[in-house]
Formats: C-alpha cells, structure tokens, sequence
C-alpha cells in the first residue's frame, strides 16, 4: 500500500489537501472526511479533458490510494506562478493581468457539450442550497441565478493567478476541480471575486476592466453574477472580514 512516505517532499497542506514532490511528479492527496472518490476522479478527467481540447494543463498520471484518501499524481511543472510574477515585480501587475485575461479567454473561447462537465447553473443552486443561507435570500438567489442567460462555453471555474504557473514562455492551468459548462461572464465574477477576497481591490477592477474590454462584455453584466457566486464561498469560508464581503456581495439586489 502506498503511504505519504512514498510520495516525497511535502510542498504545501490547504484547503484539506496536501501536495508532494517528487522526482518531477506532483501529487495532490485529498482528504477523505471532505472529499469523496467521485470527487477526485472527477478532478483527473476534467484535467485530462482541457488536454483534449487543446489546452495546456499538467498530463495526469494516475489516481490512487493513499490509506483511505484518495490522490493525483501529475507532472509536475517547474515554474513560477502569475501571483508569484505580481509579488516579484509589481510594477508590472498589469501585464500579468492581462496574461491572465487572455488565458482565460482561451479557456472559454472552447464551447462544451460534453456532459461529463457539469453545468454550471446547477453546481450554483447545489452551492446557494448548501450555503447556509435563511430560506428567504436562498429562493432570491436561486431566482436571481435562473434569469441569467444559458451559455456553454469551457468554465475553469477558479481562475487565479496562483492556478497559472510558466515553465519559459508556457503557461499551464492547474486545479480543474470546478470546471463546468456555461456563462463565460460567472467564471469572470468569481475570478474578480477572488481578487476581492485576497484584500486586492485594485487588482480585481485592473482585472474586470481588462475582461470586459477582451470579451466585449458589459462590466454591469459580470457583476450582476457576483452575488450569485459570492453564495457558492460561504461553505469553505471561515475568516470573518471575508464573510462580511460575501455576504455584502449577496445582499445586492441590483447594480
């Protein structure tokens, strides 16, 4: 049976994971009070299937045991990521940026029909129903969510500058987990919504400005999915300041 010693060398322990180097292999074990098999098998093929259509994302190798969690081992892509670019060299955040825009756009520029991707409209309501929310700001939330056009486009669905990482000139997306089918405009609200959540105003309206202009969207369009998403962190969000952000976010009715 493989054990965590087999694994190498312990990069980083979040979000109830812990990820392992070793000899150019990464391996990402899940925690099995939190995540299911179902879960991590899905993960693998959402990676395998951005390879499929052209993208650039690390080839997974296998999915496995480790004791009773799960995990992914990928290859591992040596690099730096685009938050690591911003820190070292802020003066020019707004190329990084753009780099990120970009690559999202690429993502979204492919349409999906495949049904193996969930679409992204239903994995919303499963997180507004799971939220916490009172009954009231749920049903206003789920309503909220149904008027909003249909689409099918590729959704990385957590596009960040710590999921972007460049060996050279190329860059990989890592993390695709939430990957869904649907509005191109929601993946953009919860990316600013990250940007927002790490205390990076300014970053965030660099970023929507930037989108918007690419895609030639309304910037009123994109926030009017803020409130929606804003619901899907208030499962995994503990810190209070970022709550109260959350929580402000789905409290607007209209922008």
């Amino acid at each position: 049976m493989v054990t965590e010693k087999d694994l190498g060398k312990l990069i980083i322990t979040r979000h109830n994971k812990s990820i392992y180097s070793n000899n150019g292999v990464i391996t990402k074990v899940f925690d099995s009070k939190l995540y299911n098999p179902s879960d991590v098998l899905k993960e693998a093929m959402n990676q395998e299937y951005a390879i499929e259509c052209g993208l650039n994302a690390p080839r997974v190798i296998s999915v496995f045991l480790v004791g009773k969690n799960w995990a992914i081992s990928s290859e591992e892509i040596k690099g730096k990521t685009l938050a690591q670019m911003m820190i070292d060299d802020p003066a020019n955040k707004k190329k990084y940026i753009d780099r990120l825009v970009q690559i999202q756009i690429s993502i979204l520029s492919h349409l999906s029909d495949n049904l193996k991707l969930p679409k992204l409209k239903d994995k919303l309501n499963n997180y507004i129903t799971d939220s916490g929310l009172d009954a009231t700001t749920r049903y206003d939330l789920h309503v909220r969510l149904e008027k909003m056009p249909n689409h099918y486009k590729f959704c990385h669905g957590d596009l960040t500058p710590h999921n972007v990482i460049f060996d050279g000139d190329k860059a990989y997306v890592l993390d695709w987990a939430h990957a869904t089918r649907g509005n191109a405009s929601a993946d953009a609200a919860m990316t600013y919504l990250t940007f927002t959540l790490d205390g990076d105003d300014k970053g965030a309206m660099m970023y929507l400005k930037d989108f918007c202009k690419k895609s030639d969207t309304r910037i009123e369009y994109v926030q009017q999915w803020v409130s929606v998403v804003s619901a899907t962190k208030l499962c995994t969000t503990t810190d209070q300041p970022q709550r109260d952000l959350l929580m402000r976010n789905i409290n607007v009715v209209e922008y």
